[in-house]
């Protein structure tokens, strides 16, 4: 699963014409980004899942690698106020100066040409996120987490500017961008089911369709399962270009990434393959490979510079101590930002843009102070009052530079900082008298 199509959303939705079928029968198609309408009950399917999961006794969740994956589905929704819509200006410019005939997307026929064309795109799309650095810098954040469940699914990456040239030929065929964003958005909401360990194989829709059996193989890093099986809905690309692998009982399925993130800090998660590869091409003496390393496997590396250290592809779970008041803490600190996230990109528009953005900067340290509670960093509990004290600050800015706007949200933000910073000081204190407890906020 990957992000795509999202520097343009269609939030609002618009309805086409009604499609005819025959007989009388129409069906009218709602235009837009059925992701955010679909996240509710994302939510419920990974509650069902982990309650399936205590009931059979395969639990499939931990609650620190959950919490990172979904901090980093809230972080690909939350940079869309960064966003300037760049992949939006080079489609519209392409289909003004070649003069496109748009479709009319009133008959079946082109709804399931689009779909089917955008699958067939995405497949290209993922399979050079996984062979190019400039694109698997983006695309590894789906990778890092070493649990394999509907979560997972959430785990979107934030960096993604590359990807969307790989769609120019659905724009220059004549889809309109918002079907474009209707159908992507199916795509993404039928890939969320196949993160999953508890379903297993499917018979011949193994053939034809993606599947939790195939996708497994997709997110191992057994050296049997990498670079396999790319497809979004159909795995019959995967078949006719030969990257097609099946999971084989005799071999586990493995997750994570070759390397290990050994991180639960979403921001790093986002970032850290960009610098690595960043470091390599300020490194080399070549000027050729300075350039060619973006384009080059993840693997590959300019001669000149010393091999990449062999690291065994069985390294145990990154599974830091922390007390299960920090884990609780900050599962309670990650919902709450969650919502403010949603909250935030539903008015932005209506927000003064200094504010939205100083939201967005303290969302983000927010991320990374739960990634250093659940780590049991020492220095958590200092970021922590750091934290609640820039909420504070940020309610009483609101306040004093935007009363007739933002007198209710700094109400909000004062009484959330005031919450947390009692919830806070009431657990710590308890928790420092208790020596074997776990170092963070200790």
């Amino acid at each position: 699963m990957s992000s795509h199509g999202r520097e343009a959303p269609v939030s609002d939705g618009c309805i086409l014409p009604p499609i005819s079928r025959g007989s009388g029968f129409s069906l009218t198609i709602l235009l837009m980004n059925y992701v955010v309408v679909a996240i509710p009950y994302f939510i419920l399917a990974m509650l069902v899942e982990f309650c399936y999961g205590k009931l059979v006794k395969r639990q499939t969740y931990r609650l620190a690698d959950t919490v990172n994956s979904l901090q980093l589905g809230t972080l690909s929704r939350l940079v869309d106020v960064l966003r300037l819509g760049f992949s939006a200006i080079v489609f519209g410019t392409l289909v003004q100066w070649l003069g496109v005939h748009q479709w009319s997307m009133d008959s079946a026929w082109q709804w399931v040409a689009a779909f089917v064309a955008y699958d067939f795109l995405y497949y290209w799309k993922h399979r050079y996120g996984h062979e190019w650095r400039i694109m698997w810098a983006s695309h590894i954040a789906h990778h890092q987490s070493e649990e394999f469940n509907l979560s997972t699914a959430l785990r979107q990456t934030g960096t993604d500017y590359v990807g969307f040239v790989f769609y120019i030929p659905l724009y220059l065929a004549g889809v309109p961008a918002a079907a474009v964003i209707t159908v992507g958005s199916l795509n993404l909401i039928y890939q969320f089911w196949v993160h999953t360990e508890h379903i297993r194989r499917l018979g011949p829709l193994e053939w034809i369709f993606v599947t939790p059996s195939n996708h497994r193989v997709h997110h191992a890093r057994n050296p049997e399962y990498i670079d396999r099986n790319y497809g979004g809905v159909f795995i019959l690309w995967d078949r006719v270009f030969g990257t097609f692998q099946d999971e084989r009982v005799d071999v586990p399925c493995v997750y994570g990434i070759t390397t290990g993130l050994k991180s639960w800090n979403p921001l790093w998660a986002n970032l850290h393959f960009w610098l690595d590869t960043a470091k390599l091409a300020w490194r080399t003496r070549s000027w050729g490979d300075k350039l060619r390393i973006w384009f080059k496997p993840p693997a590959w590396q300019p001669a000149d510079l010393d091999p990449h250290q062999k690291i065994d592809p069985n390294y145990p779970k990154f599974d830091p101590p922390a007390s299960g008041y920090a884990r609780a803490y900050t599962f309670v600190q990650y919902w709450v930002l969650t919502f403010a996230s949603l909250w935030l990109l539903e008015v932005e528009k209506t927000l003064p843009r200094t504010f939205v953005l100083l939201v967005f900067v303290l969302m983000c340290f927010s991320l990374f102070v739960q990634g250093a509670a659940l780590e049991g960093r020492v220095y958590a509990r200092k970021l922590e009052w750091l934290r609640v004290g820039a909420t504070l600050a940020l309610a009483l800015t609101a306040y004093l530079l935007w009363p007739q706007t933002l007198t209710t949200a700094a109400i909000g933000l004062a009484g959330y900082a005031a919450l947390s910073a009692l919830a806070f000081a009431f657990e710590a204190y308890n928790h420092d008298n208790d020596r074997n407890a776990a170092r963070a906020f200790g």
